[in-house]
């Protein structure tokens, strides 16, 4: 108030932002979890045990060191992590960025000029020379500070934005490791399966042999014939012309593991290529139920955030509809001569509130925040999509694990009985009971249920790492 006792016009700013300040006013909506449709449970439980926190690091289970080495190794070294960790570091900077904002800001320069002026110009040109010092100096610092008080809770709203995106790029980088380890896992896998089919060629090209020694020896008794010779040898061929393909699948997986763990792709050529057998798949899953998804699967979790920052984008919006209050302050010496730089008479300085309130903006601001509603809306349905997309994952790999476990029980009783028929082949048509197409039709078919057989003792150890990357297993808190 002034002498009078009428209260001035900073006492009136003052007293609206003490106002406001006690009302504690906030815009835009609060965050709410959003609710998804999923089941109470999933169709396909057989063999599926509830889950424990200790399970994330299912690759142990699998009881194969090699490839323990090679995922923790992926999880350090991978390329494509690295790019994650690097956008997580920048997002946790863009946070620190606009919490920043919260706080107030103070700004200090300085300067130093030196000019001269004119001697013949204007009124100095009539004065007696000397009589005015044409050269000047000019010394100056400058201090400014502001802070934008948030009455309103935009700049706040801003923060809780930032950090969601934060947490979303968190989940990423959960997410990429999740695909890393999988891949590292199904490439590891594959390599392991083809050299089982590349032994179980080599196998049945020894056998082939076998059987064309008996039919050279038949036809150089004169009980076999030339056609026989032809048929055993063009079978033999085709087996062999299996192996380089299988080859080649060997090779191509370990230079894909190499890339994956972060290093060329010939890397660990050497020691891949020596055989060893797959992993064993453990006895049960640990699947537990669907809302688990929730809170294990990253991509959900990487949707809600997004979900939770357009929710805060829309108070920034809204933010814009209030005044702004401004605190700000300025301090700005200068003097001709240095020493009287910070003399009391070489300062001027200022301090006080301002406000800042748009009253005509074209419908700018409403239709911005219509655009950030949109797209609130459409982060919830991303939201709501990928808690149904983690469902159908989960319940087709279980039901691709389930049935090829079946198929795998099946292939090996097939495998039992087609060895035993090849044997019984070989041995009559060696005492000359059984023909030669039949010792070679066993053989084939031999083949190719042992074929079927490691095929799918891989494919079912593929459907198991698919099955535990649906569930979102493979990272660590």
């Amino acid at each position: 108030m002034n002498d009078r006792g009428v209260p001035t016009v900073a006492g009136v700013v003052w007293l609206l932002i003490g106002m406001l300040l006690a009302a504690g006013c906030s815009v835009g909506p609060d965050y709410i979890r959003p609710e998804a449709p999923q089941p109470d449970a999933f169709q396909t439980t057989e063999g599926a045990v509830p889950l424990q926190p200790e399970e994330v690091r299912w690759w142990r289970s699998l009881n194969d060191p090699q490839l323990v080495t090679y995922i923790e190794e992926g999880i350090r070294e991978n390329q494509n992590l690295k790019a994650a960790e690097a956008r997580v570091r920048e997002a946790r900077a863009l946070r620190g960025v606009a919490a920043a904002g919260l706080m107030p800001h103070a700004d200090a320069g300085a300067g130093y000029n030196h000019s001269r002026m004119s001697g013949t110009a204007g009124l100095i040109g009539q004065l007696p020379p000397g009589f005015i010092n044409l050269d000047q100096d000019l010394f100056q610092v400058g201090f400014d500070a502001g802070w934008e008080i948030d009455i309103f809770g935009g700049r706040q709203r801003q923060v809780q934005a930032a950090t969601a995106r934060e947490q979303a790029t968190i989940e990423n980088y959960r997410d990429v490791m999740i695909s890393v380890i999988a891949e590292i896992a199904r490439n590891y896998v594959e390599l392991r399966g083809a050299q089982r089919r590349l032994t179980i060629a080599q196998k049945n090209c020894d056998i082939l042999e076998k059987t064309l020694s008996l039919v050279q020896v038949r036809l150089d008794a004169d009980i076999g014939s030339e056609l026989d010779l032809a048929q055993a040898q063009a079978q033999c061929e085709r087996t062999r012309a299996t192996l380089p393909p299988l080859n080649a699948l060997i090779h191509g997986s370990a230079y894909r593991l190499a890339v994956l763990i972060g290093q060329p792709p010939a890397a660990l050529l050497a020691e891949l290529l020596s055989t060893a057998p797959l992993p064993n798949p453990p006895d049960v899953v640990p699947v537990g139920l669907p809302s688990d998804l929730l809170q294990r699967r990253p991509d959900i979790r990487r949707a809600e955030n997004e979900f939770r920052a357009a929710t805060a984008d829309i108070a920034v919006a809204e933010a814009d509809l209030f005044p702004r209050f401004y605190l700000t302050g300025l301090a700005n010496p200068q003097s001709a001569r240095f020493t009287d730089l910070f003399s009391a008479n070489s300062f001027s300085w200022y301090l006080g509130p301002s406000i800042s309130w748009p009253i005509f903006q074209g419908g700018r601001i409403t239709s911005n925040i219509a655009a950030t509603e949109a797209r609130r809306d459409e982060a919830l349905a991303r939201y709501r999509q990928a808690v149904l997309k983690a469902v159908q994952d989960v319940e087709t790999s279980l039901v691709d694990y389930a049935q090829s476990r079946i198929e795998r029980e099946r292939l090996a009783q097939s495998t039992a009985s087609r060895s035993r028929a090849m044997r019984l082949a070989i041995d009559r048509y060696a005492t000359g009971i059984k023909d030669l197409f039949s010792v070679l039709d066993s053989e084939r078919q031999l083949l190719e249920v042992e074929n079927s057989l490691a095929m799918n003792e891989a494919q079912v150890m593929v459907n198991l790492i698919g099955l535990y990357k649906a569930l979102g297993g493979g990272w660590e808190s």
